[in-house]
């Protein structure tokens, strides 16, 4: 039986190479790997809203299917991603309704954007997150840094700034785009970067 790996978002990177873009950075709990989901603005704002605890002056449409959910009794158990075909995931929402429980497919940036506002766990299936899963080692804490917060999401990242770790958690499509970005803009150090992250990245779902 295909078992399920707890995640939670570790950041928000916006893709230059098309506008409107982020990659969702999503990792397990209970270890060190990392894969990335790409979405769209508006949901990218709605899950770094709630992540650092800022209010919208008037419900988004997250808060308002949440709102309905309460109204009608129902609530959020748990998000499972549950499939990925063609780089795409698929997602689904575990509902309950006093004895009653449902499984509603959602795309996974919705699904994820109710999970945070729920505050209910996320899953992903181990066979999927065995293919898209990258090893990531976290940095040593920075003692000399009073602000230095291991929970913050990071939002708008430079991708000059990117360590290796961080762009072998993104997708393939997404560091194509990023190459293809800094080729146009002559930064080819930084494109040799992508290409590496491109291979290593091909390398590993070919292992998987």
């Amino acid at each position: 039986m295909n078992g399920e790996i707890k995640i939670k978002v570790a950041g928000l990177v916006y893709n230059q190479s098309v506008a409107g873009t982020y990659a969702l950075i999503l990792h397990e709990e209970e270890g060190n790997r990392r894969f990335s989901v790409m979405i769209g603005e508006p949901e990218a704002q709605s899950i770094a809203l709630k992540l650092n605890n800022r209010k919208s002056p008037r419900p988004l449409t997250h808060d308002l299917i949440l709102t309905l959910l309460s109204v009608f009794g129902s609530q959020i158990e748990k998000v499972v991603i549950y499939e990925m075909i063609n780089d795409v995931f698929y997602s689904e929402l575990h509902l309950r309704k006093n004895d009653m429980s449902m499984v509603v497919d959602a795309r996974t940036s919705d699904a994820i954007a109710l999970a945070v506002r729920a505050d209910c766990p996320m899953y992903i299936k181990t066979d999927i997150m065995n293919v898209v899963g990258m090893e990531f080692e976290p940095p040593q804490p920075d003692f000399d840094d009073e602000e230095a917060n291991q929970d913050e999401v990071e939002v708008d990242i430079n991708a000059e700034e990117m360590t290796d770790e961080e762009m072998d958690a993104l997708a393939v499509q997404d560091l194509e785009g990023l190459l293809n970005m800094s080729v146009q803009e002559e930064k080819y150090e930084l494109a040799v970067r992508f290409r590496d992250a491109i291979k290593r990245r091909k390398n590993a779902l070919n292992e998987g």
